[in-house]
């Protein structure tokens, strides 16, 4: 559904600024750049995120570094033998796994 002079509802007419062209390289570049998480103060960054579903296996991937990005990086380690609705034994493999 447009307004009735036919514009969009986000069009912009005037010229852009120099300071809206920076602003929005800086937003790029800062979602282009891989963020650190804040941790607790003791946690060492060796920890797991634990077992959780993706593409139809189960994946465990680390806290921090290689790995840890969902849609980025493969996981550390990874299961299709359980089935998706079998949550107690993708957590035993998990334990298993890490050898806990």
């Amino acid at each position: 559904m447009g307004l009735p002079n036919g514009r969009r509802y986000a069009d912009y007419i005037s010229p852009v600024s120099t300071r809206d062209r920076v602003t929005g390289v800086v937003r790029a570049l800062a979602l282009a750049l891989p963020r650190r998480r804040k941790l607790h103060p003791q946690d060492a960054g060796g920890g797991y995120q634990g077992v959780r579903r993706e593409f139809g296996r189960w994946v465990v991937r680390p806290m921090t570094g290689p790995g840890s990005r969902h849609w980025i990086s493969k996981p550390h380690y990874a299961n299709r033998a359980i089935p998706g609705n079998d949550l107690k034994a993708a957590e035993d493999w998990m334990l298993e796994t890490l050898g806990i």
